[in-house]
Parts: C-alpha cells; structure tokens; sequence
C-alpha cells in the first residue's frame, strides 16, 4: 500500500505509515510494475495513435500500389 501523505510504499497489512505514521487507506493498494490509468485517459491516446499510424499505413499503401501500377502501365 502507498501512504497518501508522503508516498511511501508499505507492507501490506499495515494501518499506518511507517515514514510518516498517517493512517493508511485500505482502498489504496500498489501493485509493483502496475501502472494505474484514471478514466482511461491512456488508453485512449494509445487508441488514437493506433488510429493514426493505421490510416498513415493504409495511406502510404494506397502511394505505393499507384506507384507500381503506374510504373507497369508504361511497359
């Protein structure tokens, strides 16, 4: 668990600070190697990048078929 008051990590169980001696919320449980996304902020900008590199793809896709057929028409 983190401390609210000074940020402190915790054993859990604990039902005070050992820094800091404030009271621990139960509810404020910290996982190692877990980060924790609020109203899914992250994963919509994630979602938005995945967006844009895929219709950048498809563009660039689109760039090098008219290329090639292009260039197989002159022959």
């Amino acid at each position: 668990m983190k401390c609210e008051n000074c940020g402190f990590i915790t054993n859990p169980g604990d039902q005070k600070c050992i820094k800091c001696g404030a009271r621990i919320n139960p509810m404020n449980v910290v996982m190692p190697g877990v980060e924790v996304i609020e109203n899914g902020t992250k994963s919509k900008k994630l979602n938005n990048k995945m967006l844009i590199f895929a219709i950048a793809g498809i563009f660039l896709l689109a760039i090098v078929v008219f290329i090639v057929i292009k260039f197989l028409l002159k022959r």
